[in-house]
């Protein structure tokens, strides 16, 4: 399925749920939202998973300087300019703005105030001590305490858990797209599929996986690559890119991948747990792979890095390298590029540290720097 394809065929599901009654609430890039909440509330979910180019670039700068990180400025230039494509985006009734970095806040304040989008507010410590597990657990409830006046209705806790089961199990299905031989891009697509239609597409990957399940590993020689750092989102051509010059992503250590389909929750925790605040506390706390700034984040991922490069050339032989995708302006990746490239390179690990906004014009130097990177490993 193209691009074009996907986003016409989200615009017909968003209009349905529109359509009976549902309220459309966008957030950016974030990896400790609870959309199960969100969900038994009867509302939609809306990530913005987009990418831009020059145009939508540009049509920000009205709002924010063009040192706001390049994926934040796209999310503008898309309400901004509202592509065909994209006029989907008019659907949405709320943004929810979190504190996941300085341009999730810039932006959804800029969204909210230039273009007809009421904004509910849910803050998230960056510490994961017991005062931050306290902390995220009030702003749950004040964030439930606002929907609810909205709605007028009362979201019981039941309904609560049951959507919480009900992705926990999707989660896992969509776990199992990344344990197929195909290449990185037919796992991309799945996954982006999945985070915008959510557990209601569940047939849909489960036929996808049964279709693949027992495809071959690959016998070119393509170069086996994980792709950590920022996410890729839809419009995006760099993974294309990737794999023309001869790359295949294995694992998306990004938002958009293994940090969305790796937080799920065990039968025993499932049954030992009754309260739903209590178990996406739980899920917040053990959240420790993902761009959020907690401590020893960045020594985990490492590890976590390290780990699954030993196994995999336990398993198959092959060395893997890894790309280190940062947005132009991303503060989280950029601060720590340095130190994840030496720290992984002592180990063994060839690292691309790949800084880059959505610019058409620097496909040529992306493609030389990549091809290079492939040749070192």
């Amino acid at each position: 399925m193209s691009s074009v394809e996907l986003l016409s065929r989200f615009d017909s599901f968003l209009e349905e749920k529109k359509s009976n009654g549902s309220k459309i609430i966008a957030f950016l890039a974030h990896d400790n939202i609870p959309i199960e909440l969100l969900e038994a509330a009867g509302f939609t979910p809306l990530p913005l998973i987009f990418a831009g180019n020059d145009e939508l670039m540009d049509a920000s700068h009205t709002y924010l300087p063009p040192s706001t990180c390049s994926y934040a400025q796209s999310c503008i230039g898309y309400f901004s300019s509202a592509p065909r494509m994209y006029e989907f985006l008019n659907l949405a009734d709320y943004i929810l703005l979190s504190n996941h970095c300085v341009s999730n806040i810039c932006v959804s304040e800029v969204i909210s105030d230039n273009f007809n989008l009421d904004r509910l507010d849910f803050y998230v410590s960056y510490t994961r001590n017991s005062n931050a597990l306290k902390y995220y657990k009030i702003e749950l409830n004040h964030l439930k305490k606002k929907i609810e006046d909205i709605t007028r209705e009362r979201i019981p806790d039941y309904k609560i858990k049951e959507n919480i089961i009900r992705r926990n199990d999707f989660k896992k299905k969509v776990e199992e797209v990344s344990k197929l031989n195909i290449m990185g891009s037919e796992k991309l697509k799945m996954y982006q599929e999945a985070m915008l239609f959510g557990p209601e597409i569940q047939p849909e990957i489960e036929q996808f996986i049964e279709t693949h399940r027992n495809t071959s590993q690959s016998k070119n020689n393509s170069k086996k690559i994980i792709f950590t750092g920022c996410s890729i989102f839809i419009g995006d051509y760099l993974i294309d890119l990737i794999e023309e010059i001869g790359g295949n992503i294995i694992l998306f250590d990004t938002w958009i991948g293994n940090n969305y389909y790796s937080q799920t929750f065990s039968d025993k925790i499932l049954n030992s747990i009754d309260d739903p605040m209590e178990l996406l506390t739980n899920r917040f706390e053990n959240n420790v792979y993902g761009d959020h700034c907690v401590p020893n984040s960045l020594e985990n991922k490492i590890i976590f890095i390290e780990n699954y490069v030993n196994d995999y050339h336990k398993k198959f032989g092959n060395k893997l390298g890894v790309i280190n995708h940062i947005i132009k302006f991303c503060d989280h990746f950029s601060l720590f590029q340095s130190a994840f490239k030496e720290r992984l390179q002592e180990r063994g690990v060839q690292v691309l540290n790949l800084e880059r906004d959505y610019s058409r014009s620097i496909r040529g130097q992306l493609s030389t720097r990549i091809e290079a990177f492939m040749e070192m490993i």
